[in-house]
This record gives structure tokens, C-alpha cells and sequence, in this order.
């Protein structure tokens, strides 16, 4: 497999920051929320590290230096 792209994380709502990590740690930290975050990267809704192993190796994607990642939080509303 050619050379995995960073991830570039962010997290906009309540306390904005970024980050950039090794793609191989979201493996460990970006699927560990459990149903209290949507994952998004480059605004497709990701729910698995194989999941994004096959964005990261689609043409489009593959020569990227880094991926955006979106962290949202989930929303609990009731009526």
C-alpha cells in the first residue's frame, strides 16, 4: 500500500482546535467515541477504520498529504 496521508483533526463546536496525527493512530483514539461523535472525513460520514483505509486508497484521495476530519458531536433531542 502506497504512503497513508495524516489526518487532520478538528473538532468545531463548544471548543474548536486541530490536530494532525499518523493515520495509523485512528485506529486506536477515532472510532473509540462510540455513538457520541459522527466521524467525517473530507465530508463523508466514516464508522470504521476499514472504512476509511478505503477512502484513504481511493484515487481522489491516495496523493493527499493530509484528510480533514470532522468530529461531531452527537446531537440528543427529544420532543
Amino acid at each position: 500500500m502506497s504512503r497513508l496521508p495524516k489526518l487532520k483533526l478538528k473538532k468545531p463546536f463548544g471548543y474548536p482546535f486541530e490536530e494532525n496525527r499518523e493515520f495509523e493512530q485512528a485506529q486506536y483514539f477515532l472510532f473509540s467515541y462510540g455513538d457520541s461523535a459522527t466521524v467525517m472525513v473530507e465530508g463523508q460520514v466514516i464508522n470504521s477504520y476499514e472504512e476509511l483505509v478505503q477512502l484513504a486508497a481511493q484515487d481522489c484521495y491516495k496523493d493527499k498529504e493530509s484528510l480533514e476530519v470532522l468530529l461531531l458531536p452527537a446531537v440528543v433531542g427529544g420532543g
